[in-house]
């Protein structure tokens, strides 16, 4: 790599091509890379200058670092160093007048903190002393430099309290179009925003937040009925709240996309607010939402173009018939008891559930292409009823539950990951082509089932993707085993395009299967 920036630093290579073309190619570099070829020669540095400062992430103390200026421990030190650091570069940015030509390159701009908690309050920050340890309030800092930045237009914001001075500084962004904030407390504003995605997300249901629920001036403040696209209320604490408040606003003619967690009892209230919206193409139910189903009946009016649905299968009968939805994923989980409170255990629909879902899904208005499972445990006759009651889908995702099967001798007693990882280490390990030593549970059996043709696929597929349900990295490293199995399915399947399992993707170009590991993009062909 130093070579070749070696060699591309001479002016006869860097003007061989113009900096449009050299501004595309260094946009898919993450910023470790895009600094070292910032670093190579004056053209790259000026050509990478906007691309390094289009997306900034600023962190800043938290309450522990505050309370531990005067004798940190070790584990202190290095974030008030960082602290320091901060506060200089803000101190910078303000002074500084060529400062101001990089604000204007800026367009998304993360404030975050080192932990939790962390919002700084006035009074906290007072009893340290502004004047001897000035680095304790950067956050403020921060809100009065972001009116500067003229073409902002993502501001993602964690664990702040949200004062009327912060809120006055975001009102002064002039292109501010997307807001999201998790864990922030939100106090009164009367500054009206012209959002038009807002995200609000606060897992607080265990330890609700010592802040009042969103006053109604906050609720229209935020949310402009007449600008946004896309809202986003995973509050557990709130939600309900925020509902009651969007019910009273009015018409939201602009509104697509709506993700929601539906409070106890409140499953009438968003509908309520869904027969305000009237273009909206988008739903998604959180699966902390209570599965009641709506105590009045739903009539064809209300959100007529929704095409997409996320959550339960209990509304699929209501939201479903007469309307032209094509992509669905079903939340095939549940408390097991009905009285739990929001974030109890959850259960698992049995395959008469799924097959009853999979039915409700056939009275949209349109073909289902799109389908999704989560959590699924894949059975012969689960495959069966999805080719069955789909047969043209196009697209299809499972997030397979690793359960073990109760033919196999495990000790019951051991915790569920040091039985998943022992028989994921048991299959790995085994090599045959006898389909029935490769249980369903884990992808690699599922894959072996369907090359060996003991498990359908719906004809004209195109894409298949497995996951691990509730695993973020699902890794499936047996890449010589997958390429024997890859050709096989691609045979019983000529629309197949695509298989991914996790971190591993394979995708057909003619005749000819790619291997890709999608973290770290180590390419191969079969």
């Amino acid at each position: 790599m130093g070579q070749l920036f070696g060699s591309l630093q001479k002016s006869k290579y860097t003007a061989l091509l113009p900096p449009e073309l050299w501004h595309h190619c260094w946009s898919f570099l993450v910023v470790q890379d895009l600094l070292a070829v910032s670093s190579t020669c004056w053209s790259f540095r000026f050509i990478c200058k906007d691309l390094l400062f289009k997306h900034i992430t600023t962190t800043i103390p938290y309450k522990r670092t505050v309370r531990h200026i005067f004798q940190p421990r070790h584990e202190d030190t290095a974030r008030i160093r960082r602290a320091r650091r901060l506060l200089l570069r803000l101190h910078a940015l303000q002074s500084d007048s060529d400062a101001w030509e990089v604000l204007r390159l800026v367009e998304t701009w993360s404030i975050k903190t080192f932990g939790l908690p962390a919002p700084l309050y006035e009074s906290e920050i007072i009893q340290y002393g502004k004047a001897t340890f000035p680095f304790v309030q950067p956050s403020i800092s921060i809100f009065l430099i972001l009116p500067s930045c003229r073409n902002l237009r993502v501001l993602n914001i964690s664990d702040i309290h949200m004062e009327e001075e912060r809120w006055s500084a975001l009102v002064k962004i002039p292109r501010l179009e997307c807001l999201n904030m998790e864990r922030c407390n939100l106090s009164s504003t009367g500054k009206s925003m012209n959002l038009k995605v807002i995200s609000i997300i606060y897992e607080a249901h265990l330890d609700p937040p010592p802040v009042p629920p969103p006053t109604t001036q906050l609720i229209s403040s935020l949310f402009n009925i007449q600008h946004l696209e896309r809202v986003t209320l995973l509050d557990l604490t709130f939600s309900s709240s925020f509902l009651l408040g969007l019910v009273q606003l009015g018409q939201f003619e602009n509104l697509k996309h709506l993700s929601v967690v539906v409070p106890e009892t409140h499953m009438d209230t968003l509908f309520a607010f869904l027969s305000m919206t009237p273009s909206l193409t988008s739903l998604t139910i959180s699966n902390f939402s209570t599965m009641a189903k709506p105590s009045k009946p739903v009539s064809q009016s209300v959100i007529p173009n929704l095409v997409a649905y996320d959550g339960f299968p209990t509304i699929i009968p209501i939201l479903l018939p007469g309307r032209p939805i094509n992509v669905v994923c079903l939340r095939m989980n549940h408390r097991t008891d009905p009285q739990a409170s929001l974030g109890n255990p959850f259960g698992v629909y049995d395959n008469n559930v799924i097959c009853k879902a999979l039915d409700d899904c056939s009275a949209s208005a349109r073909v289902v292409h799109d389908l999704m499972l989560s959590p699924f445990h894949p059975t012969p006759d689960s495959m069966q009823d999805i080719v069955r009651i789909h047969p043209n889908l196009r697209h299809l995702r499972l997030d397979i539950l690793r359960t073990p099967n109760i033919n196999m001798s495990v000790d019951v007693d051991e915790p569920m990951s040091l039985i998943m990882d022992m028989l994921a280490d048991t299959m790995a390990v085994r090599d045959s082509d006898n389909f029935s030593r490769h249980p369903l549970f884990l992808i690699s059996g599922f894959l072996n089932w369907i090359a060996n043709g003991h498990l359908p696929l719906p004809a004209k597929l195109e894409t298949l993707h497995l996951h691990y349900y509730q695993r973020s990295g699902t890794v499936c490293g047996d890449v010589t085993r997958q390429r024997l199995l890859v050709p096989k399915i691609s045979a019983a399947y000529p629309a197949l395009r695509e298989i991914e399992m996790g971190t591993t993707r394979w995708w057909r170009e003619g005749d000819y299967w790619t291997h890709e590991v999608l973290r770290y993009r180590v390419i191969g062909h079969i």
